[in-house]
């Protein structure tokens, strides 16, 4: 059957982007659905990572027979979308993200699927740095987790020494499909008899990944700290002194004031000032209190400066139009 034909009513979308090349990472209960709707979709390339393999478990929420019990899931996923689309190339990695290195083996547009905390945290952090398109897709029970920021990740229930994470085929259906229409097109639109559908916003960072942030990523955000933070945030646009709402640092000891006609760090009332080595161990001092302080607010997800959320908001726009114009 001629492509053109498959795709004839989906051609008749106006707006609707589906990129040639695309990695899922898990193939699983939203990465199984996500691999195959993108596949549906038209994507030509699809990389699927997985190591696992399927579980009587896996069975109500993937379209697989029970003969794929005992079988990779990835080489399952694959001889079940040649079924759909013959004409999709399908390469598979039979491996677990595990550190920056293994994320080489990425292409195209990425959608993170995998349930490792680790592994969404060091696709986030690689697709972030090189400029990947990036989507997370998850769920836990009935609540969706697709979003294009930090990943979040939910309650887990412990039994029997094991993790065991609440599924079912509908969430899983529903996640793959919001996320990949998240990255194709944006204009959906559903009816309210759907049900309940509440929508959160996804600049929460949960304390699970906040805690794991402080053990392991510190020294990224210390390392990267000016990705986060534009080199204006608390400076005067107009000169190089700091802005007094920012930072008591640069004043007069006594009176705390800058006069401007006198000089930075002086004050003519008092006639108090800074030596210039006073000046450069002060810049210094409050350099590093002001990391810190920031550093802090991005561990605990505790953003109090208005500044420093407009800032982060302002880098995370300069961040999307790059991509965009890439594409």
């Amino acid at each position: 059957m001629p492509e053109q034909a498959i795709y004839e009513r989906q051609n008749l979308i106006n707006g609707l982007e589906i990129p040639q090349t695309a990695s899922v990472v898990g193939c699983g209960g939203t990465g199984f659905w996500t691999a195959l709707l993108l596949a549906m979709s038209g994507v030509e390339d699809l990389i699927l990572i997985d190591s696992d393999i399927v579980e009587v478990s896996n069975l109500n929420r993937l379209f697989f027979e029970e003969t794929c019990v005992g079988k990779k899931k990835a080489e399952a996923l694959k001889n079940l979308i040649l079924t759909v689309r013959k004409q999709v190339r399908i390469e598979i990695h039979d491996m677990r993200i595990e550190k920056p290195l293994d994320c080489q083996v990425l292409r195209g547009e990425i959608f993170c699927c995998t349930d490792n905390l680790k592994s969404q945290q060091i696709i986030c952090a690689y697709c972030k740095k090189n400029e990947f398109a990036y989507q997370r897709i998850g769920y836990d029970g009935t609540i969706l987790n697709v979003s294009k920021t930090f990943p979040l990740s939910f309650k887990e229930v412990e039994q029997q020494g094991y993790t065991v994470t609440p599924s079912w085929v509908i969430p899983a259906v529903f996640a793959a499909a919001a996320g990949v229409s998240s990255r194709i097109y944006k204009e959906l639109c559903l009816m309210d008899d759907l049900g309940k559908l509440h929508i959160q916003k996804s600049s929460h960072i949960c304390k699970k990944i906040l805690d794991d942030a402080k053990k392991e990523e510190r020294e990224y955000i210390e390392e990267n700290i000016n990705d986060f933070i534009p080199d204006s945030y608390g400076y005067c646009d107009d000169c190089d002194r700091i802005n007094p709402d920012d930072s008591d640092y640069g004043y007069c000891p006594d009176c705390k004031r800058v006069d401007p006609e006198d000089g930075w760090a002086r004050c003519s009332e008092c006639d108090e000032h800074y030596t210039e080595d006073d000046i450069e161990d002060i810049k210094e001092k409050a350099k590093n209190e002001e990391y810190d302080r920031i550093i802090e607010q991005l561990e605990t997800g505790a953003l109090r400066d208005p500044k420093l959320i407009a800032a982060l908001k302002k880098w995370g726009e300069r961040k999307e139009d790059t991509k965009n114009v890439r594409k």
